[in-house]
């Protein structure tokens, strides 16, 4: 299993911000309050457009990487697992949400996963996003765009994720009044997960059926490098959602 920590730019990360949620006037504070885990890609130097999309509401439309030629278009992930680790009253809790498939991560508004957190005031948090690699069914991480090379050739690029991945971030004291809903949204920087690749290495890959593949059997070299660099890629933003009552 590969451990992925935050802290230091760390990979695609969870860094979760104190919320003192504002109580309404005359409603009384639930017991509980939900969290709403998220992905979704960027460009932290880029400001992305937003298009329409089929049936998802608007969409990025593309993101360019930081290598000149690159474009990221579309991106799906299979979460196998949220999970957040903390203690309330020096008791150590465990919430876990499993599953959350097909993810399109380039919605501006992506599938979430739900739980339900107890009001209270958290210490020492923990939360994993846990990417798990499969022998059957889809892989954890598919990515997808084209890449043009000095010479003007436009080339479809594929990377395909498939090994076990965690991603670790920890948080200050959080405060659940059971007033708010809130958000954590996880931001992968793709202009930083191909940090250290140049031009001349794409241009320099292996062509399956006509496309960069990009894999555990396919320019591994190119593969290995985009693996380290989850340990850079990622941020996060944690946010009120909505009020309950």
């Amino acid at each position: 299993m590969r451990l992925i920590k935050t802290g230091i730019c760390a990979a695609i990360l969870l860094a979760v911000i104190t919320i003192a949620a504002c109580k309404k006037s005359g409603v009384s504070p639930s017991t509980s309050s939900q969290v709403s885990f998220q992905m979704l890609v960027d460009n932290s130097a880029t400001t992305l457009a937003a298009t329409p999309g089929a049936g998802n509401g608007l969409v990025t439309n593309s993101i360019v990487a930081s290598i000149s030629g690159l474009t990221w278009t579309s991106g799906i992930a299979n979460i196998s697992k949220f999970k957040l680790e903390a203690k309330k009253k020096g008791t150590e809790i465990e919430i876990v949400s499993k599953n959350l498939t097909n993810v399109d991560l380039f919605a501006l508004s992506p599938l979430a996963a739900n739980v339900t957190v107890d009001t209270g005031t958290y210490k020492e948090i923990e939360v994993r996003v846990e990417l798990q690699q499969t022998t059957t069914g889809p892989i954890p991480l598919t990515l997808k765009g084209t890449f043009t090379n000095g010479g003007g050739t436009v080339t479809p690029i594929e990377f395909d994720l498939n090994d076990d991945v965690t991603i670790k971030a920890e948080a200050q004291d959080v405060v659940i009044s059971g007033t708010t809903d809130f958000a954590a949204l996880v931001h992968m920087h793709l202009n930083k997960l191909v940090a250290g690749l140049t031009a001349a290495d794409l241009d320099g890959a292996v062509l399956t059926s006509n496309t960069i593949v990009i894999s555990k059997t396919s320019n591994t070299a190119i593969y290995n490098k985009i693996l380290a660099n989850l340990t850079t890629c990622g941020d996060s933003e944690f946010k009120d959602e909505h009020h309950k009552g």
